[in-house]
């Protein structure tokens, strides 16, 4: 097959170990952590940025909460870096120490640098975005538990080496879905005890999963499209929408501001507005499913 000869060329050690690890906790963590730090990094869409690509000032707006913006031998850079100095609030420096990997150094801002800002209280979404990978990964090992479970029941307790040994064959048989039987005689002495997984379903686990994702997008002030609002009445929509908007507006308002720190202190034209595919309010919707939102509240 092309895809198997394709990546077998170099990949086949990272392959093997995948295979090995792809249904622990670990494996489940990392592919959610990245999966919702991209979904986290289309949100906003950044416009005449010219030689600063716009994935570097997300990641360091999504990692830590600000990005200085500065020129590093006339060319406008995307830095990390930290605030510093003495004002009179203590959440307010006038120094910014910014740092990459070809050079370090301490500007004034608003002078010399602009630090954009990730939101208002200048919070990182990595934090949001950990906390939903790990209860996603939890699910996942929970799905693959239910899935292997249903091959055989309870749990085996043996009393040698030479029985753990041939039940850790046999498990390991049966999670790779291949028939086996066990022909050490000493198997004879391993008691079964009942299973005690997950009172879920393999269904409920989906559902779980979905009810994450539409929890992860709410958080952000996106719109999941999970949400049924068929069974909502009018307050709870309108309630719905307003903290949504408090969300992701905010994020708009701190990027769209830095944006424009930018083009008055280094004359450039940058513009950054939320991705045309995401839906974070009414007024952000296609006419027609504004209208027909609007007809349905009418209805109620």
């Amino acid at each position: 097959m092309y895809l198997t000869d394709f990546i077998s060329l170099d990949t086949d050690e990272q392959l093997s170990k995948l295979a090995r690890e792809s249904s622990t906790y670990g494996a489940f963590f990392e592919y959610w952590r990245d999966e919702l730090f991209e979904r986290v990094m289309r949100l906003f869409v950044w416009e005449n940025t010219g030689e600063v690509k716009p994935k570097e000032i997300e990641t360091r707006l999504i990692l830590q909460g600000h990005c200085g913006v500065m020129p590093y031998k006339k060319e406008l850079t995307a830095f990390f870096g930290n605030y510093n100095g003495i004002s009179k609030y203590i959440d307010e420096k006038p120094f910014y120490m910014v740092r990459c990997p070809l050079y370090s150094g301490n500007h004034t801002v608003g002078k010399d640098i602009v630090v954009i800002d990730n939101n208002s209280l200048r919070n990182p979404t990595i934090d949001l975005i950990h906390h939903y990978a790990m209860l996603l990964a939890h699910n996942e090992v929970t799905l693959v538990d239910l899935l292997v479970v249903a091959r055989d029941k309870g749990i085996p307790v043996v009393k040698t080496e030479k029985q753990k040994h041939s039940v850790k064959n046999y498990l390991g048989k049966l999670f790779n879905g291949q028939f086996d039987v066990v022909s050490d005689v000493g198997m004879l002495g391993v008691d079964m005890l009942p299973g005690t997984h997950s009172s879920l379903s393999v269904v409920e686990c989906y559902e779980t999963r979905e009810r994450l994702l539409k929890a992860f997008y709410s958080d952000i002030g996106v719109k999941s499209a999970f949400a049924k609002r068929s069974n909502t009445v009018e307050e709870e929509v309108d309630a719905d929408n307003s903290l949504l908007l408090l969300n992701v507006s905010d994020m708009l308002k701190c990027r769209e501001d830095g944006a424009k720190a930018v083009n008055e202190m280094f004359g450039t034209n940058w513009t950054v507005h939320v991705a045309k595919e995401l839906k974070y309010g009414t007024e952000n919707e296609p006419e027609e499913v504004a209208t027909n939102e609007s007809n349905s509240k009418t209805n109620i």
